[in-house]
């Protein structure tokens, strides 16, 4: 669960809990829809999408000034689920995580369990997506993990393979 953090940006899929303070049957825990959307009572859609927490607190609130005296919201993000990373190949346990922070390569290898026996440490490929094509990014984990090399961040999207 993530409080109102000021850098983090709601997302498609994000599980959010809307909370109007001394209204319960305002408050509820919605889906942001795949047209960046939530549905709240009486102010109906609101876009969430690419909102911060706080921007869209402020936004729910004067929504609600219409009809509620002085609202006072707050916005938690349960489920950052936009924030994906895929981890694929030769790991212990391939799979999807929450990218609910900032992570490196070498922190997603932990999560996933480390290497399989024959692993090619050396050949990692990360894919990324920007401005809507698929670029291969390639790693070596051994040149990271003796500080040749940067480790890389990643972001959401992201899908690793070690071969």
């Amino acid at each position: 669960m993530l409080a109102a953090n000021a850098n983090y940006i709601i997302g498609e899929s994000d599980n959010l809990e809307v909370s109007i303070w001394g209204e319960p049957t305002l408050s509820r825990q919605v889906t942001v829809r795949p047209d960046g959307l939530i549905s709240l009572p009486l102010i109906g859609e609101v876009k969430a999408y690419g909102k911060t927490p706080v921007e869209l607190q402020g936004m729910i609130e004067q929504a609600l000034s219409k009809y509620v005296k002085d609202p006072k919201c707050v916005v938690i993000v349960l489920e950052p689920k936009s924030k994906q990373i895929y981890v694929d190949g030769k790991v212990v346990n391939p799979g999807q995580f929450v990218l609910d922070k900032d992570i490196y390569l070498s922190q997603v290898i932990s999560l996933a369990g480390g290497f399989t026996e024959w692993a090619d440490k050396g050949s990692i490929t990360i894919l990324r997506t920007e401005d809507g094509k698929r670029t291969p990014i390639k790693a070596d984990y051994n040149k990271i993990i003796k500080g040749k090399i940067p480790d890389i961040k990643l972001m959401p999207g992201d899908t690793i393979v070690v071969p």
